[in-house]
């Protein structure tokens, strides 16, 4: 996938500031897009099963275009979140409130997060930096420790929190997965974790400053945020496990270990996060030369339109456990 398909976030931007300077009903719309408009576009233009060859592999990493589309989204980021507190300090309604945390929420969860990910697996200064700013502003900056040093260690086995189990309902699972991530990460390393916390702090202080609407606007879509991620973290790797050796160590990390998708809409959006089977067997591979894997477990669908599916639990089981066992086999 050509690195300037991954300016497609934009068009989630756009929709994002209608929305927040929309009335009523008109607001909604990010929302609608979110869960409804995503599917149906992944839908409609299908799948990429593309993947760079040897030369642009090469010649996209040497010239490090990952970066561009990340910094672009993280000043708009910040933007986003200024843009809405200041429609927050004057409302009047609850409901509105309300609307408008979800509204950024799904922007700062659904993007801004994705894009903490990507740049907390950097090694310079910069990024990391970046990524911290980031994932502090929706009260989850210790994804960066637990995620890195974590998650991609302990994936899919029964010690990491980040991953689903047969049977295990998303609600059960979001429960889990955002106590049992931050003790993780605690465990991993309790002063990055306490700085996440001074950072995410620094933050909540400065809604507070503008006034109680911006408080709990901010404090809204950092929920929204971090729900959002673990509805994620639940469809990537749902009821794949690894097979114990011996000495209670597992086998190694393989694309087999988490759920791949090639719709290229949502893959373009998301920075191709969905090539996740990819991410997790070269994870400091960057994003726009992240491969799809034929061999690992395919989603029939994107990550929106997966996310709306687990949250009914009885539809989710019934069409996921019988990939999971059919997969198995296989």
């Amino acid at each position: 996938m050509n690195p300037i398909n991954f300016f497609t976030f934009i068009v989630f931007t756009l929709i994002s500031i209608a929305g927040i300077l929309a009335p009523a009903p008109y607001n909604t719309f990010p929302i609608i897009f979110v869960f409804v408009g995503i599917p149906l576009i992944d839908l409609w233009i299908g799948v990429n099963k593309s993947n760079p060859n040897f030369e642009q592999e090469k010649s996209w990493k040497q010239a490090k275009v990952w970066a561009p589309a990340l910094y672009l989204y993280a000043l708009t980021h910040f933007f986003i979140l200024t843009l809405a507190a200041y429609q927050a300090v004057n409302m009047t309604s609850w409901i509105q409130l309300i609307i408008l945390g979800i509204i950024v929420g799904l922007y700062t969860g659904g993007l801004g997060i994705t894009v903490g990910h990507e740049l907390c697996h950097k090694k310079e200064k910069l990024p990391r930096l970046v990524a911290d700013l980031l994932l502090a502003s929706v009260w989850y900056q210790h994804f960066a420790v637990e995620h890195v040093r974590g998650h991609h260690l302990a994936v899919a086995t029964p010690e990491d929190p980040a991953s689903a189990r047969i049977n295990e309902n998303v609600y059960k699972f979001l429960w889990r997965t955002i106590s049992g991530s931050f003790i993780h990460a605690l465990k991993i390393d309790q002063k990055e974790v306490l700085r996440g916390i001074f950072m995410a702090a620094l933050f909540t202080l400065g809604a507070a400053f503008f006034g109680k609407n911006v408080l709990i606007f901010f404090l809204i879509q950092s929920a929204v945020a971090i729900i959002l991620l673990e509805l994620v973290n639940y469809v990537e790797h749902y009821g794949l496990s690894r097979k114990q050796i011996t000495n209670g160590r597992y086998e190694k990390v393989l694309p087999i270990h988490s759920w791949n998708s090639a719709h290229k809409f949502s893959n373009s959006m998301l920075f191709n996060l969905q090539r996740h089977s990819d991410h997790h067997a070269m994870a400091n591979l960057p994003y726009t030369i992240l491969k799809h894997q034929e061999e690992a477990p395919q989603l029939p669908s994107g990550y929106p339109g997966m996310i709306m599916l687990a949250l009914v639990p009885p539809l989710w089981f019934k069409l996921m456990n019988q990939k999971v066992d059919a997969y198995s086999k296989n």
